[in-house]
């Protein structure tokens, strides 16, 4: 084959000259409008709050993000703003995925908005008077900087070194944080590192991801808005968790549709169309799913627009005045419908770190709700109906309560001071106590054993660390008194319990004795 000619060559090097002129243009062409915030303008916008209302706004470094160790700032709304009170909290937060900008918009708005209404407009400083209102702008900073700096407009990830050699690839770096959360992680998300839903190396993994669980573990929201925007799916809707196949609608689903049908009602598109609620499913580690499933949070995620997430600079706030109405509604539900109280020991009237269990809204796939570990408190939205609830903490008696009736409006209060176990005395040598557990930690079953001089009846309860009860063994005694019981790691309902600390608590009727024990699934 004859070799080619300069003059053959010519257009097709023309061709390659004008692409790299192009996609040297790209990052200026794609650039985002000049509305939207860059994290250096939310960092100095927020600050200039702090220090114009320094009453009612705190501005705190929550952590640092996975790879460049960016901080990721939280910004509280609350009289007495430096004072952890014992309020309900609302919770909201943006750029899960760094192309979803808007969420961050409509949090700046809102910002703006309320701090400015303080003292002038009475709906708003009712809630901040009566409410902790957190917000979390950009949780994902490392990737809110790729698509600012024009680098990928259409990143979603953080920039997590996937391959480990010091550089940041595009085609294969980064985490999916909203496919992180270690809740039916393993069931969603992707597990190729090049796909914009790699839902990473682990469940939990990134530094994102366990900010938003100690901030929920912390603060129990009553809700939690994570806001997102769909670039190419459809919008305009509200998640809320959860449908499961085989196990149905979450256990609070007649409290939960309620209220997101109000949120969706006051959420208008540009259209003035009002958004829709939508159930979500229960899998994909997606944060609200976790809020929901481990804390008791009502998370919900909010997709700003359809096929759409970086609409033009003149549109964006309209969009956040339409979006933050409807969002406001979730400070109104927290006055209530609801249950809230105190749960404290009888003796000392002391707070206690409590399990809340509503019969009638309860699952095995749900962790335990318990109280604040500061002040005992509690707090639970519920239709206006009857329920049953029992309180439980362990080295205490259940209590359970029939034909409680929560009212239409406001919270219906509930205390309950629980009464110590009675046990006995350690120095009393003949007591009824435990001897052992094997293997502890444990994976599979574990043997407890006890003697009980004296004792005619003996037994085994497994409780959680919170208290409720998990399990019960029945035992055997010898004539020595001596006995021993097997706990195969599951619940009264036959379902495998979830790995943590639990307590066998001997029970006999003769005294009482009580070990510590660590389940690893």
């Amino acid at each position: 084959m004859r070799p080619a000619s300069q003059a053959a060559l010519r257009p097709a090097i023309m061709f390659l000259v004008a692409a790299l002129v192009v996609l040297a243009a790209a990052p200026e062409v794609l650039a985002l409008d000049e509305r939207y915030h860059t994290k250096e303008e939310v960092h100095a916008e927020i600050l200039a709050l702090a220090a114009n209302y320094p009453a009612i706004v705190r501005v705190d470094t929550l952590g640092q993000s996975m790879q460049d160790g960016l901080d990721i700032w939280g910004v509280k709304l609350s009289d007495n703003v430096g004072i952890d009170e014992d309020e309900p909290v609302v919770f909201y937060n943006g750029i899960h995925h760094a192309e979803e900008v808007m969420g961050l918009e409509v949090i700046m708005w809102m910002l703006d908005e309320m701090t400015a209404a303080y003292g002038v407009n009475d709906t708003v400083t009712q809630w901040i008077d009566d409410l902790e209102i957190w917000f979390v702008p950009i949780l994902n900073p490392e990737g809110h900087d790729i698509v600012t700096a024009g680098i990928d407009t259409i990143w979603r990830k953080n920039k997590f070194d996937n391959n480990d050699n010091g550089e940041f690839d595009l085609d294969y770096d980064g985490v999916d944080i909203n496919h992180n959360y270690d809740f039916n992680w393993d069931q969603g998300g992707s597990t190729n590192p090049a796909s914009e839903y790699y839902r990473g190396p682990s469940a939990g993994s990134e530094s994102e991801t366990q900010l938003i669980c100690d901030f929920c573990l912390e603060h129990k929201p009553l809700f939690s808005l994570n806001y997102h925007s769909p670039l190419s799916s459809l919008g305009d809707l509200v998640y809320y968790p959860w449908y499961w196949p085989l196990q149905g609608f979450s256990p609070d689903h007649h409290t939960i549709f309620p209220i997101v049908s109000e949120l969706v009602a006051r959420t208008l598109t540009e259209e003035d169309v009002p958004y829709t609620a939508q159930y979500g499913y229960a899998d994909a580690g997606k944060a609200r799913n976790w809020q929901y499933g481990i804390v008791g949070t009502i998370g919900l995620t909010m997709e700003i627009l359809s096929q759409l997430c970086q609409p033009g600079g003149h549109r964006v706030d309209g969009i956040c005045e339409r979006v933050s109405t409807g969002s406001y509604y979730l400070l109104e539900r927290a006055a209530g419908p609801g249950l809230t109280g105190h749960v404290t020991d009888a003796g000392g009237r002391t707070p206690l770190v409590a399990e809340v269990e509503i019969l009638e809204n309860t699952s095995d796939d749900l962790t335990p709700r318990t109280t604040d570990p500061d002040y005992g408190r509690y707090w639970r939205p519920l239709k206006a109906g009857t329920y049953t609830v029992e309180f439980s903490a362990f080295g205490y008696d259940t209590q359970t309560f029939t034909n409680v009736v929560v009212d239409t409006a406001g919270w219906t209060v509930l205390d309950c001071a629980l009464e110590s176990w009675v046990g006995v005395p350690e120095d009393e040598l003949n007591a009824p106590r435990i001897t052992g557990v094997s293997p502890n930690p444990f994976s599979g079953s574990a043997t407890v054993s006890f003697v009980a001089p004296g004792a005619t009846l003996a037994g085994v309860e497994i409780y959680s660390a919170a208290g409720r009860l998990i399990a019960r063994c029945e035992g055997e005694l010898q004539a020595t008194g001596e006995s021993a019981v097997v706990w195969d790691g599951r619940r009264l309902s036959g379902q495998p319990a979830a790995s943590g600390v639990y307590f066998a608590r001997l029970m006999t009727d003769a005294g009482e004795d009580t070990v510590k024990m660590v389940y690893i699934r």
